[in-house]
């Protein structure tokens, strides 16, 4: 009879759409979060350079709180993910961007206590190295940018947002230029301050380590954008 019939395939379609939703939504979520950790970051560089350690402390703490707050806010969307079960196709590509953002969050932190260490015990005197530094912390925030966009427009727009996710990768090998022109560089001008040379190789491959976080994050996007193109 026609009252007993229940279309399965539409509420499993309905559930998808909220599940999506839903997901999207806290992708937004830790995205806005992170923004304030990667514009801490550009802060924490211009600090550096200019040998602030009060500054720096200051900094340290802020960015370490939103860390905090994204591990906390990823921990809620694994666990929702995890209720979802199979629901998804797309489930494994939302958990690796969760992970991938949290992980730029925690190296951020990261970044940001060596600074501090760096510029309360030794004198980053070298205008080469700063220019550099500065210059790849200046295109760490653009490649940021273009992933925060292509996830904002993941739901309304996917075409621009796979655009948005192409051009990350293009702002990534800008870094990847600095990376190793910096690298060169410190290794010539800090070679006489060992401390100095250790903290900063830190510093520097973090930021690399991130701008190719953000590259990874920016790949699954751009699956998700073909995802919702074809479907």
């Amino acid at each position: 009879m026609a009252e007993d019939y229940y279309d399965y395939d539409m509420e499993r379609r309905r559930r998808r759409s909220l599940a999506e939703e839903s997901l999207n939504e806290q992708l937004l979520g830790i995205v806005r979060a992170l923004s304030d950790s990667i514009i801490g970051l550009r802060e924490v560089v211009t600090a550096l350079t200019n040998v602030d350690d009060r500054r720096l402390r200051e900094l340290h703490r802020r960015v370490k709180e939103a860390k905090e707050r994204i591990e906390s806010m990823k921990e809620d969307a694994l666990m929702y993910l995890a209720r979802l079960g199979d629901l998804l196709n797309t489930g494994t590509l939302y958990r690796d961007i969760f992970l991938a953002l949290t992980r730029v969050a925690q190296m951020a932190e990261g970044v940001a206590y060596r600074s501090y260490l760096l510029a309360s015990n030794t004198n980053m005197s070298s205008s080469t190295v700063n220019e550099l530094l500065s210059s790849m912390a200046e295109n760490l925030q653009k490649e940021f940018n273009q992933l925060e966009a292509a996830i904002q427009s993941l739901t309304s727009n996917p075409k621009k947002s796979y655009e948005n996710a192409q051009l990350v990768t293009s702002v990534e090998d800008d870094v990847d230029n600095l990376y190793r022109r910096l690298t060169l560089a410190m290794y010539r001008e800090l070679r006489g301050d060992t401390v100095a040379l250790m903290l900063l190789r830190d510093i520097v491959d973090m930021i690399e380590d991130i701008a190719d976080m953000l590259r990874d994050a920016a790949e699954n996007v751009k699956f998700l954008a073909l995802y919702r193109v074809a479907h």
